[in-house]
């Protein structure tokens, strides 16, 4: 087997092996991520951010490649943040050179969320893994929600956001129309007002947001 052929093996054994062990998940079910609806994102969420990716930069952390992301955070809907947010999530930007003649291949993979400096988001991250602190969105890339304009999507256009859940009571007519559309990009402003609205009168909690058996 030749050089190069050891190497990518090693390498894509590392790569399954960290996924595992920074995202709680096994191999297959990192290669087959379900569509997640709304309510599976918010109660698999320990931060929900609205904010501006003001850096992106790339490194190892004990053999392991990381993209940081810091984020101008304009809301932060659930849990405590200050005016900017910075976390770590496995995988480089591109291919590195390691300094001694090899370059590191292990980038973002395929399926997680990528980020661009200057784009406007909404993230809902994870808690940060135990042995790492690496932390992503998730739903990967379904918990990372690009801002355009007056819109707002996800990496899969919001499908089946609103699948397979109800919401239990009266809603606004703006939030009513939301729950009812099929996919596609979203109102913002409506969205937001939406989840904040789930989280601070805490609809999950109280029964108010259901899954639709």
């Amino acid at each position: 087997m030749s050089k190069v052929v050891r190497r990518k093996s090693r390498g894509l054994l590392l790569l399954a092996s960290v996924v595992a062990m920074t995202m709680g998940l096994n191999v297959a079910q990192a290669k087959n991520i379900k569509k997640q609806n709304l309510l599976e994102l918010m109660s698999h969420s320990d931060s929900i951010v609205v904010g501006t990716v003001a850096s992106t930069t790339d490194g190892t952390q004990n053999g392991l490649p990381y993209t940081e992301v810091t984020i101008l955070v304009a809301q932060s809907i659930k849990g405590d943040h200050e005016s900017t947010y910075t976390f770590r999530q496995f995988g480089l930007k591109a291919p590195k050179s390691t300094g001694d003649g090899r370059v590191n291949l292990m980038v973002t993979p395929a399926g997680w969320p990528t980020y661009i400096d200057g784009e406007q988001v909404m993230l809902f991250l994870h808690k940060p893994a135990s042995e790492t602190g690496f932390q992503t969105t998730a739903g990967l890339t379904q918990g990372k929600f690009s801002i355009r304009g007056k819109q707002i999507a996800n990496g899969i256009d919001n499908a089946e956001l609103f699948a397979r859940m109800k919401v239990e009571g009266p809603l606004s007519p703006t939030h009513e129309d939301l729950v009812n559309q099929a996919g596609g990009a979203y109102a913002v402003e409506d969205f937001i007002s939406l989840i904040r609205t789930a989280v601070e009168k805490n609809w999950i909690e109280k029964g108010v947001m259901i899954n639709a058996h």
